[in-house]
């Protein structure tokens, strides 16, 4: 290959990845002199780093629980003769809630802590809500699959159907995040969920590169399945057989004058992945002290007991829906997942992740009236919610919080983004205006009431920030006592829209051309936002940032 068709085509794209670099290094050993080495040293810390993470619970939280608190009744506990068409208060009128609602501490109703009102579900944040950026007029989608698409990819106007063919301009948040600041890591973006395993879709209606595709943008940003630590230290292990022979002729032809191309600002990505390929390639040789040896990584004794890691968390599960295998059967618990991110991230290794909760269908109970009557309440979330999400991130926080980046006085908790999220809220409630005005008998219509799905998909949903690029403790947005709605809020600086009465969310005026209730589209861009990105032409997403959650 010409030297300048090399460069033509890395000024197209082809940067050398940090793989490439490592694989070359196995093989022939570092290239370059002293002075070399302090060019690519000085390029590379032209950049401050950055981390992403995204939490998601995926099933669908109750919302009216969560980040949206909503005090009711709970009349689940009621005791309505059977048959009974016409119950006071109205079957359309009636609130279901868990058995303990409202009954004890743990199931205490709105809850404020500073700035932040919340419900039960979230009472287990305990300090990490004097951190978090909370936005309760969310909308969320009512289709599993769809919904986490969705906060992947943002919202689009008109966006290809799942089973399309990703277009190359299309971007995941991650990857998005990843093309900015993940050229110097050799697992830059890692990912629990893996789109083609999900439960609630047929493998094959999705081809490589539909759906969720993991291989957008350039290759040191798409997608690597974290899978167990077993399988992650295997594969760190094995990074210097990466490499193909075409790709380190490639690399060779730009060794030759590697001087003369780290000079060169086209390059400064090539340069970036060589100077980070360097260091790993030290630490994984054991040249310069052992700071990332595979074998040991995620077997810290302190570290594993600090994340409450057992035995049975690191084991995958495969429970089929639908006929289809588990999206989760290569998961660990999201405590492990999440001392997997912590290492990742702390050794050098990668700056995105995305953390979903391995039990399939958790919170997805679809509960229906008759069933709810029989326990007294709805399924409880709370064991589920203080399992998979607010335990291990609360160790994960401390974690971050404590450990320096470097010498640069400033910690990892400083240069993180974490986004908390669920695709889609949950009901509380069931509208049997359509059953009672049908012309079937009685008998007819009290089945039909009493199987009615009062625990369904709702868009009525919450999201949250935190880490040490939002501003804290801060809340936008509410839901209506009486619309049960979120409440739209301007999107400028997130008050709530003036027109809309502030307590029972009823629309008294025009609603105004600046207000929205926020969905994933807003939450793709105000991540990348908070991470010093611009999002504007980063994937399709067509929301703009939430600008005043950054700090």
């Amino acid at each position: 290959m010409k030297r300048r068709q090399f460069l033509q085509g890395a000024a197209a794209g082809s940067a050398i990845s940090m793989l490439d670099w490592l694989g070359f290094f196995r093989r022939f050993g570092v290239p370059g002199t002293a002075k070399t080495l302090g060019i690519a040293d000085a390029v590379a810390a032209g950049t401050e780093p950055r981390f992403l993470v995204y939490w998601f619970q995926e099933g669908g939280w109750d919302s009216y629980s969560m980040f949206g608190p909503l005090d009711t009744p709970n009349h689940a506990t009621l005791t309505i003769p059977a048959g009974t068409l016409n119950p006071t208060p109205a079957w359309s009128d009636q609130f279901y809630r868990p058995k303990s609602f409202g009954l004890d501490a743990a199931h205490a109703l709105q809850q404020t802590r500073g700035n932040v009102s919340y419900g039960y579900l979230a009472a287990d944040a305990g300090n990490l809500l004097d951190d978090m950026n909370v936005i309760s007029s969310h909308t969320g989608s009512t289709f599993h699959s769809g919904g986490r698409w969705d906060y992947h990819y943002g919202n689009y106007a008109n966006y290809a159907p799942l089973t399309a063919q990703r277009g190359p301009n299309e971007r995941t948040v991650t990857q998005a995040f990843c093309e900015v600041f993940g050229s110097n890591y050799p697992l830059a973006n890692v990912s629990w969920h893996r789109w083609l395993a999900d439960g609630e879709l047929d493998e094959s209606n999705y081809p490589e590169g539909t759906g969720y595709y993991e291989k957008l943008g350039p290759a040191y940003a798409h997608t690597n399945y974290g899978n167990t630590p077993a399988d992650m230290r295997s594969r760190l292990s094995q990074l210097g057989n990466l490499t193909t022979a075409a790709r380190t002729a490639r690399i060779r032809t730009f060794v030759d004058d590697l001087h003369q191309n780290f000079m060169k600002d086209k390059n400064g990505e090539t340069v970036t992945a060589f100077k980070s390929a360097v260091d790993i390639y030290k630490q994984l040789t054991n040249n310069t002290g052992v700071v990332v040896n595979p074998s040991q990584l995620f077997t810290d004794a302190a570290l594993r007991q600090e994340f409450n890691v057992q035995a049975a968390d690191e084991q995958t599960n495969s429970t089929s829906v639908n006929g289809n295998p588990a999206r989760s059967k290569n998961s660990p618990m999201t405590n492990v997942q999440a001392m997997m991110a912590y290492e990742l991230m702390t050794k050098g290794l990668s700056c995105a992740f995305w953390i979903e909760n391995r039990q399939i269908r958790g919170f997805d109970s679809h509960s229906d009236r008759s069933s709810v009557f029989n326990r007294k309440g709805q399924s409880d979330q709370l064991a589920n919610m203080q399992r998979d999400l607010w335990n291990p991130l609360k160790a994960l926080v401390n974690r971050l919080k404590n450990t320096p980046y470097g010498t640069s006085g400033r910690t990892y908790w400083d240069l993180t983004t974490i986004v908390l999220a669920s695709e889609m809220g949950r009901t509380m409630q069931g509208d049997v205006g359509s059953i009672l005005a049908s012309t079937d008998p009685d008998a007819t219509k009290s089945a039909a009431i009493a199987s009615q799905d009062v625990c369904q998909h709702w868009k009525v949903n919450s999201v949250a920030f935190l880490g040490g690029t939002v501003v804290p403790n801060r809340q936008y947005g509410r839901v209506g006592t009486s619309t049960l709605e979120g409440i739209p809020i301007k999107l400028s600086d997130g008050t709530l829209d003036p027109a809309y009465d502030p307590t029972t969310g009823v629309l008294n005026g025009t609603q105004s051309a600046n207000s929205a209730v926020t969905n994933a589209g807003h939450v793709f861009s105000t991540a990348l936002y908070c991470a010093g990105i611009d999002p504007s032409g980063k994937g399709l997403n067509k929301e703009p940032a939430l600008t005043f959650v950054k700090k």
